[in-house]
């Protein structure tokens, strides 16, 4: 079934200037890399996300502003503020993954450069200068890594680290960074660091089904959850699956597949916001007619609380053991990944709340269980998230759609944030 985006574009209602035109940037956005299924395919660093930014790029020069690409390719257009000594920061990125939609991270840049674009018009100075930011390769799909023009941004990368990339195509690091008049000691030392970023801020397009149910345009994020990943070994014993009598079978699948599906209860426990998910499993030795002997998972588990992430650690790990006492099988627990929550300021969180007022938005918060290059950001500087209404939580697939007006009151809402800032 082919998707429908473009008949859904087609029939959106407009109700301003700044809606048409972030609906004639989307739509001028998606031709870039656009599938057959009319989804998107703008891999980091490839021609189709470099000619993205380049289009952004010639509008953001539309308004005066000034525009540079670092060493990892991000792209930043300056606003001139009041004050140039410090930055309001706002952006995303405009990579896809393969195959995916049109709003995952286009939107966030094309709002973000509508306010700029609004105060343009108006010939409104913000309190201080106001950058626009694109991103290089946050969805990964390049080097399999995730967040790569934000971290290099914030220098998070390290040799060791990219020493280790490879492409879909087997190309180095080197080699995708020469495609694009960089190399690698430019993109080690991208210039994130030297900021004065007051705030940055980023609108994202919610990848979930809360604001829908609620009948809400515009959501406050709470957090940014911290990802874990902890590798679980089960071992027993492998044995024919026709002669071995069920009484002496030490069935390894069988105790993997009773801590999966006790898993949910386990995070639930821990808070709301807590999710742990079993994605990936090899059993082995694999064969139809042969008892499981040994079973590998990932466990991915998720909260937007520092504390609460260490419990949930905690209680995974409490979990398999518990899975297995008092019978022959036995579980190995190792933690392999763990990246910190990234909190908001209560009291950003606050400002944010008197915006949405001011717009007649009900302030409702919301959690983020994905990354975002906020993420990267936030390990620094003070950040902010927004999230905007995603039909049926679609995200990363073709039929991924967020209606324009609801885009436009994210403008609003973050444009009075700024200037009330």
């Amino acid at each position: 079934m082919t998707n429908d985006f473009l008949g859904k574009m087609a029939a959106e209602t407009l109700e301003s200037a700044s809606s048409r035109r972030l609906h004639a940037r989307i739509l001028e956005i998606s031709e870039i890399g656009r599938t057959e299924n009319q989804g998107s395919r703008r891999m980091g660093y490839s021609e189709e996300e470099l000619a993205a930014k380049d289009r952004v790029a010639d509008w953001m020069e539309g308004i005066g502003m000034s525009v540079r690409t670092d060493g990892a390719g991000n792209v930043f257009g300056r606003y001139r503020g009041q004050d140039d000594s410090k930055v309001f920061m706002a952006g995303s990125h405009i990579d896809s993954v393969p195959d995916g939609g049109h709003f995952d991270g286009a939107a966030g840049v094309i709002t973000a450069l509508e306010i700029a674009t609004l105060w343009y018009e108006a010939g409104y100075q913000p309190k201080y200068s106001y950058e626009v930011v694109i991103f290089s390769d946050e969805e990964g799909s390049r080097f399999g890594s995730g967040l790569t023009g934000s971290r290099a941004f914030m220098g998070m990368l390290t040799e060791e680290e990219i020493n280790k990339y490879r492409d879909p195509e087997g190309q180095t690091i080197d080699d995708v960074l020469g495609n694009i008049g960089s190399d690698r000691e430019q993109f080690l030392s991208a210039e994130g660091l030297d900021y004065n970023i007051e705030i940055y801020a980023e609108v994202h397009i919610e990848q979930a089904k809360q604001l829908e149910q609620k009948e809400l345009p515009v959501g406050i994020v709470s957090g940014i959850a911290g990802a874990t990943r902890t590798n679980i070994t089960f071992r027993g014993e492998a044995g024919h699956a026709g002669s071995t009598p069920m009484t002496e079978r030490r069935d390894a699948l069988v105790k993997a597949s009773e801590f999966i599906s006790t898993l949910p209860e386990v995070a639930k426990g821990i808070s709301r916001e807590a999710v742990a998910t079993v994605g990936k499993m090899d059993v082995k030795p694999g064969g139809v007619n042969v008892i499981p002997g040994e079973v590998n998972l990932v466990v991915d588990a998720r909260d937007i609380d520092t504390d609460n992430q260490s419990k949930l650690i905690e209680a995974v790990a409490e979990h398999a053991e518990d899975t297995v006492r008092d019978s022959s099988i036995t579980a190995e627990v190792d933690l392999t990944t763990r990246v910190m929550p990234i909190p908001i300021d209560p009291e950003v969180i606050s400002r944010m709340e008197a915006s949405f007022k001011r717009q007649d938005l009900l302030p409702v918060h919301l959690p983020s269980g994905a990354g975002h290059d906020a993420m990267s950001i936030g390990t620094e500087f003070p950040i902010t998230m927004l999230f905007v209404r995603s039909l049926k939580g679609i995200s990363h697939n073709p039929e991924e759609f967020t209606h324009i007006e609801d885009l436009s009151r994210s403008v609003q809402v973050l444009k009075d944030f700024f200037e009330n800032y």
